[in-house]
């Protein structure tokens, strides 16, 4: 590919370049200096899964990884100690030691649905960070203003409604960009809404004499709501982890409106079969038969071919399928539910049939309508069973059937 190609293909998707021609810059700097560009993306590992809005990254970062690039991971066991402040309205909580560990070892093995972690330069910013002095680090956040700091809207609107800031936050962007300086980044990438934090790496470099970074941010992926970001304190996400049948199912589930934006940043359709795709509805197809073979598409990159296979007829069956005695019933050992002898509610025994569930999810689904025993809609979060019979049949929401035996 010339160079101008690899501009174009790398560019499709984006949502922000800093600066505008910086890519192409950096791609003949790199041809000129016969090395591989360094890309990099910091990840503090807060929590323990990643989910679909986070691969928009790795994908273009895979890209770049099979243009001959070299990606650097930077797992920031040290700034997450501190707490990324993007997006919050309050300091976030402060993670142990052995947490940290536990999730930095989990994200390694889902990044791998995505690149090639065999090829991924893996770096700890606890590396540099540990090993300074208290005199070292005031040099590095002496050479940034606070107003600079105070310019992200985080801060801004957090001092306006007079929420505390606490003052590990407002290190937080310069202590992330210093990250940079140390890998000597040619370009970072992240979402939208870690711009503010990948151009305070990029001033960074400037400060120590170093070429600055291109920054590369990507949409952010919206999630099953249809409204607000992925993510998983929201619950409208899809894990990288998760099994077949409940990845196609979600990705069944998001409106119609999203079905063009997951095709751009979820799937692993090319930019010609997204654009053939986006035409069908467009002509008026039913978007149902398109979202069939987007949830396919997404199920097969992160499982295969048979499990994506098998996700389409299971949902056939157990959610299109509205007739009862059609569905497959998950067998459930009633002794193995560990439930009271005596009186037993309606919320703990559907707590124990999906622990994947917090009991507040749960009542808004009795409350709702969609949990239902032997065909019989229960609404009462309240409701009491005298016993439990062996053969009862429990549906709780779209995909949830059980059988007691």
């Amino acid at each position: 590919m010339t160079i101008d190609e690899q501009v174009k293909a790398l560019e499709y998707g984006t949502a922000t370049i800093v600066p505008k021609n910086g890519l192409k810059e950096k791609l003949l700097l790199a041809s000129k200096e016969k090395r591989p560009l360094r890309i990099k993306l910091g990840c503090d590992p807060t929590a323990p899964d990643l989910h679909l809005g986070h691969a928009v990254v790795l994908k273009k970062m895979r890209q770049f990884q099979e243009l001959g690039h070299t990606i650097i991971l930077i797992v920031g066991d040290f700034t997450t100690k501190i707490g990324d402040p993007t997006g919050r309205n309050k300091a976030r909580p402060q993670l142990s030691d052995d947490e940290i560990k536990k999730n930095s070892a989990t994200y390694l093995k889902q990044f791998s649905k995505v690149v090639d972690v065999k090829k991924v330069e893996i770096r700890k910013n606890s590396e540099w960070f540990g090993k300074m002095s208290a005199a070292d680090f005031i040099k590095i956040i002496a050479r940034h203003t606070l107003a600079r700091i105070l310019e992200r809207d985080d801060f801004t609107n957090r001092f306006k409604q007079g929420v505390p800031i606490n003052m590990h936050e407002l290190v937080y962007p310069i202590v992330q960009g210093y990250d940079s300086v140390m890998v000597q980044a040619d370009i970072e990438m992240g979402g939208t809404d870690q711009l503010f934090n990948c151009l305070v790496g990029r001033a960074a470099q400037e400060t120590h004499g170093r070429r600055p970074q291109v920054v590369i941010s990507m949409p952010l992926l919206r999630g099953l709501d249809g409204s607000d970001k992925m993510s998983k304190s929201a619950g409208n996400y899809v894990g990288l982890t998760e099994d077949a049948n409940t990845m196609y199912a979600k990705i069944m589930s998001i409106p119609d409106e999203l079905i063009e934006e997951y095709l751009d940043l979820a799937s692993s359709f090319d930019q010609k079969e997204c654009q053939e795709l986006k035409k069908r509805i467009a002509k008026g197809e039913n978007p149902m038969l398109v979202k069939k073979e987007l949830a396919c598409n997404i199920t097969e990159h992160y499982h295969s071919t048979v499990l994506a296979k098998k996700a389409e007829e299971y949902f056939t069956t157990q959610v299109q399928n509205r007739s009862l005695e059609s569905k497959e019933f998950e067998e459930r050992f009633l002794e193995s539910l560990k439930l009271p002898k005596k009186t037993i509610g309606l919320l703990d025994l559907c707590a124990a049939l999906e622990k994947k569930r917090s009991k507040s999810m749960l009542r808004d689904l009795i409350r709702e309508g969609a949990v239902s025993v032997n065909g019989e809609k229960l609404t009462n979060v309240h409701h009491i069973f005298s016993k439990l019979e062996i053969g009862m049949k429990i549906k709780i929401g779209k995909r949830g059937y059980y059988e007691l035996v």
